[in-house]
Protein backbone atom coordinates (compact mmCIF):
# COMPACT_ATOMS: atom_id res chain seq x y z
CA UNK A 1 0.00 0.00 0.00
CA UNK A 2 1.39 3.08 -0.83
CA UNK A 3 -0.27 5.62 0.82
CA UNK A 4 -4.07 6.32 2.95
CA UNK A 5 -5.65 7.10 -0.81
CA UNK A 6 -5.04 3.86 -1.58
CA UNK A 7 -7.72 2.29 0.95
CA UNK A 8 -10.49 3.66 -0.72
CA UNK A 9 -9.63 1.62 -3.79
CA UNK A 10 -12.23 -0.44 -1.21
CA UNK A 11 -15.43 0.96 -1.68
CA UNK A 12 -15.43 2.59 -4.81
CA UNK A 13 -17.92 6.01 -4.76
CA UNK A 14 -19.32 4.89 -1.33
CA UNK A 15 -18.00 8.46 -0.05
CA UNK A 16 -19.69 9.96 -2.90
CA UNK A 17 -23.11 8.50 -2.31
CA UNK A 18 -22.84 9.80 1.12
CA UNK A 19 -21.66 13.09 0.52
CA UNK A 20 -24.96 12.70 -2.39
CA UNK A 21 -27.69 12.36 -0.25
CA UNK A 22 -30.46 14.39 -0.33
CA UNK A 23 -29.97 15.52 3.61
CA UNK A 24 -32.43 18.39 4.41
CA UNK A 25 -31.78 20.52 7.06
CA UNK A 26 -34.15 22.55 9.24
CA UNK A 27 -34.00 23.05 12.99
CA UNK A 28 -35.89 19.97 14.04
CA UNK A 29 -33.58 17.79 12.14
CA UNK A 30 -30.77 19.60 13.37
CA UNK A 31 -31.79 18.46 17.15
CA UNK A 32 -32.68 14.68 16.35
CA UNK A 33 -28.97 14.79 14.70
CA UNK A 34 -27.75 16.53 18.47
CA UNK A 35 -29.18 14.05 20.51
CA UNK A 36 -28.45 10.91 18.00
CA UNK A 37 -24.74 12.51 18.05
CA UNK A 38 -24.07 12.37 21.47
CA UNK A 39 -23.90 8.61 22.60
CA UNK A 40 -21.84 8.26 19.04
CA UNK A 41 -19.11 11.55 20.47
CA UNK A 42 -19.07 9.47 23.70
CA UNK A 43 -17.80 6.40 22.66
CA UNK A 44 -15.86 8.46 20.09
CA UNK A 45 -14.18 9.79 23.46
CA UNK A 46 -13.36 6.34 25.35
CA UNK A 47 -12.06 5.05 21.73
CA UNK A 48 -9.52 8.23 21.68
CA UNK A 49 -8.60 7.89 25.73
CA UNK A 50 -7.67 4.42 24.83
CA UNK A 51 -5.34 5.42 22.07
CA UNK A 52 -3.75 7.82 24.29
CA UNK A 53 -3.09 4.90 26.70
CA UNK A 54 -1.02 3.48 24.09
CA UNK A 55 0.13 5.81 22.23
CA UNK A 56 4.02 6.49 21.52
CA UNK A 57 5.77 9.97 22.96
CA UNK A 58 5.38 11.62 19.47
CA UNK A 59 2.04 10.66 18.85
CA UNK A 60 0.52 11.98 22.52
CA UNK A 61 0.09 15.71 22.05
CA UNK A 62 -1.86 15.26 18.50
CA UNK A 63 -4.06 12.39 20.50
CA UNK A 64 -4.19 15.03 23.54
CA UNK A 65 -5.70 17.94 21.06
CA UNK A 66 -7.70 15.37 19.34
CA UNK A 67 -9.24 13.90 22.80
CA UNK A 68 -10.28 17.95 23.89
CA UNK A 69 -11.57 18.66 20.68
CA UNK A 70 -13.75 15.87 21.06
CA UNK A 71 -14.43 17.43 24.97
CA UNK A 72 -15.46 20.45 23.55
CA UNK A 73 -17.91 18.63 21.39
CA UNK A 74 -19.70 16.89 24.06
CA UNK A 75 -19.77 19.52 25.99
CA UNK A 76 -21.34 22.18 22.98
CA UNK A 77 -23.72 19.02 22.30
CA UNK A 78 -24.32 19.38 26.35
CA UNK A 79 -25.33 22.84 26.07
CA UNK A 80 -27.32 22.20 23.12
CA UNK A 81 -29.91 20.61 24.47
CA UNK A 82 -28.29 16.43 24.35
CA UNK A 83 -29.35 14.15 26.74
CA UNK A 84 -27.19 11.87 27.70
CA UNK A 85 -29.75 9.84 28.65
CA UNK A 86 -32.01 10.01 25.88
CA UNK A 87 -31.95 6.63 23.87
CA UNK A 88 -29.92 5.80 20.72
CA UNK A 89 -30.63 4.99 17.36
CA UNK A 90 -30.19 1.66 16.82
CA UNK A 91 -28.30 2.77 13.46
CA UNK A 92 -26.38 5.17 16.25
CA UNK A 93 -25.66 1.67 18.35
CA UNK A 94 -24.44 -0.14 15.95
CA UNK A 95 -21.78 2.64 15.18
CA UNK A 96 -20.82 2.46 18.45
CA UNK A 97 -20.46 -1.42 18.70
CA UNK A 98 -18.59 -0.72 15.40
CA UNK A 99 -16.22 1.43 17.56
CA UNK A 100 -15.60 -1.01 20.63
CA UNK A 101 -14.96 -3.76 18.03
CA UNK A 102 -11.87 -1.63 16.65
CA UNK A 103 -10.92 -1.09 20.21
CA UNK A 104 -9.75 -4.42 20.17
CA UNK A 105 -7.10 -3.65 17.05
CA UNK A 106 -3.58 -3.28 17.57
CA UNK A 107 -2.54 0.50 17.66
CA UNK A 108 -1.46 1.25 14.69
CA UNK A 109 -4.74 -0.27 12.97
CA UNK A 110 -6.70 2.02 15.67
CA UNK A 111 -4.83 5.18 15.31
CA UNK A 112 -5.08 5.20 10.88
CA UNK A 113 -8.91 4.30 11.42
CA UNK A 114 -9.41 7.33 13.79
CA UNK A 115 -8.03 9.31 10.90
CA UNK A 116 -10.48 8.17 8.63
CA UNK A 117 -13.20 8.62 10.90
CA UNK A 118 -12.50 12.30 11.07
CA UNK A 119 -12.35 12.34 7.51
CA UNK A 120 -14.68 11.11 6.17
CA UNK A 121 -17.25 13.13 8.91
CA UNK A 122 -15.83 15.80 8.02
CA UNK A 123 -16.14 15.32 3.97
CA UNK A 124 -19.75 14.59 4.09
CA UNK A 125 -20.46 17.32 7.27
CA UNK A 126 -18.78 19.98 4.59
CA UNK A 127 -21.05 18.43 1.78
CA UNK A 128 -24.53 19.07 3.96
CA UNK A 129 -23.79 21.49 5.90
CA UNK A 130 -23.74 25.42 4.65
CA UNK A 131 -25.29 28.50 5.38
CA UNK A 132 -26.88 29.92 8.48
CA UNK A 133 -28.01 27.86 11.25
CA UNK A 134 -27.89 26.57 14.87
CA UNK A 135 -25.01 24.39 13.30
CA UNK A 136 -22.68 27.45 12.02
CA UNK A 137 -20.86 27.67 15.43
CA UNK A 138 -20.27 23.73 15.50
CA UNK A 139 -18.94 24.30 11.44
CA UNK A 140 -16.82 27.01 12.44
CA UNK A 141 -15.19 24.86 15.34
CA UNK A 142 -14.42 22.04 12.95
CA UNK A 143 -12.60 24.72 10.27
CA UNK A 144 -10.64 26.06 12.38
CA UNK A 145 -7.39 26.37 11.74
CA UNK A 146 -7.03 24.49 15.24
CA UNK A 147 -9.01 21.31 14.55
CA UNK A 148 -7.59 21.40 10.66
CA UNK A 149 -3.86 21.48 12.09
CA UNK A 150 -5.25 18.43 14.44
CA UNK A 151 -6.54 16.67 11.28
CA UNK A 152 -3.11 17.17 9.41
CA UNK A 153 -1.22 15.73 12.42
CA UNK A 154 -3.32 12.32 12.45
CA UNK A 155 -2.77 12.26 8.67
CA UNK A 156 1.16 11.99 9.32
CA UNK A 157 0.74 9.96 12.35
CA UNK A 158 -1.28 7.48 10.66
CA UNK A 159 1.02 7.81 6.94
CA UNK A 160 3.27 6.60 9.31
CA UNK A 161 1.83 3.46 10.40
CA UNK A 162 0.26 2.35 7.45
CA UNK A 163 2.88 0.75 4.97
CA UNK A 164 2.70 -2.06 7.65
CA UNK A 165 -0.56 -2.78 8.13
CA UNK A 166 -2.65 -5.59 6.84
CA UNK A 167 -4.29 -3.83 3.94
CA UNK A 168 -7.21 -6.05 3.46
CA UNK A 169 -8.21 -5.69 7.49
CA UNK A 170 -7.78 -2.03 6.85
CA UNK A 171 -10.27 -1.71 3.57
CA UNK A 172 -13.17 -4.13 5.86
CA UNK A 173 -12.77 -1.47 8.48
CA UNK A 174 -12.79 1.67 6.33
CA UNK A 175 -15.61 0.08 4.32
CA UNK A 176 -17.81 -0.57 7.60
CA UNK A 177 -16.75 2.59 8.67
CA UNK A 178 -18.25 4.44 4.97
CA UNK A 179 -21.23 1.84 5.58
CA UNK A 180 -22.02 3.49 9.10
CA UNK A 181 -21.45 7.09 7.59
CA UNK A 182 -24.14 6.27 4.92
CA UNK A 183 -26.26 4.62 7.40
CA UNK A 184 -26.15 7.78 10.13
CA UNK A 185 -26.51 10.06 6.98
CA UNK A 186 -29.53 8.63 5.54
CA UNK A 187 -31.39 9.20 9.27
CA UNK A 188 -32.03 12.69 8.35
CA UNK A 189 -33.51 12.06 4.81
Amino acid sequence: MRSLEDLFACCPGLLEEVKRLPIRWDRERFRFWLQQDYPFVEALYRYQVGLLREAPQPHRAPLVQALMATVEELDWLLAHGADPQAPAHPVREEYVALLGEMEGLAYPYRLVLFYFLNRLFLEAWNAHVAGEGPWQELAEHWSAPEFQAVLFDLEVMALGQVARLDEGLLRAYLGRILEMEKKTWSLLL
